[in-house]
């Protein structure tokens, strides 16, 4: 099994990549520090597994999580600090084929490695009750009720989106961190069920934020 490691913490990366190294089973380990990198090196080896962070500084980990998925049988699985119900939603609808915190033990992260490359899903315990209210905010209130309950970086952050600003241009143009934003995004999305951009867009049409 390939595996590509991505995590800008390069502590937390080496350490889990010389452990994984020795697995059974597990023949390559690469490292990337950002979701560029992390592209480039699939493009070239298309790994078996990624194993990836949501917070990463040159684009968040739902983006990485849908552009990694375009590589077939690419299986992608969330290591990350996040253990809310809008990180854990939206990567999921993202396409992530598992999802663990990172308070889970090595062993725990070896196990979900190999039951993604099986083609199956894994979880970590303290993550899956916040999936599970995640798919449950699909019988969220109405669309109007959304709009009206948007808080005013919510609307800064929704009507540059619809704009067709990346992560990075937002947080630039709004003085925040790239988490900042991505957790807003998330948010969002997990207010109308969705990661659609087109969806995202509608809602700040609905909004008043931008032109139809």
């Amino acid at each position: 099994m390939k595996l590509l490691l991505v995590d800008d913490q390069n502590v937390v990366r080496e350490t889990l990549a010389n452990a994984l190294t020795v697995e059974e089973g597990i023949d390559l380990v690469i490292q990337a520090e950002s979701a560029k990198e992390a592209i480039t090196l699939q493009q070239r080896h298309r790994f078996d597994v990624a194993v990836i962070e949501l917070s990463l500084a040159d684009r968040t980990g739902t983006e990485l999580i849908r552009e990694l998925k375009t590589f077939a049988d690419t299986r992608v699985l969330v290591l990350s600090t996040h253990r809310d119900e809008f990180s854990v939603g939206e990567a999921m609808r993202a396409g992530a084929d598992g999802y663990l915190s990172k308070r889970s033990h090595l062993r725990d992260l070896v196990d979900a490695i190999r039951t993604v490359a099986r083609g199956r899903t894994a979880v970590s315990q303290d993550v899956s009750a916040a999936m599970v209210r995640a798919l449950h905010r699909r019988e969220s209130p109405g669309s109007g009720d959304v709009v009206a309950a948007l808080s005013e970086r919510e609307r800064q952050v929704l009507r540059l989106l619809a704009l067709g600003s990346s992560a990075k241009e937002v947080a630039a143009q709004l003085a925040i961190s790239v988490k900042t934003v991505e957790t807003h995004r998330a948010r969002l999305c997990a207010k109308v069920a969705t990661h659609s951009v087109a969806d995202l867009t509608r809602l700040a049409v609905r909004a008043g934020l931008v032109e139809a």
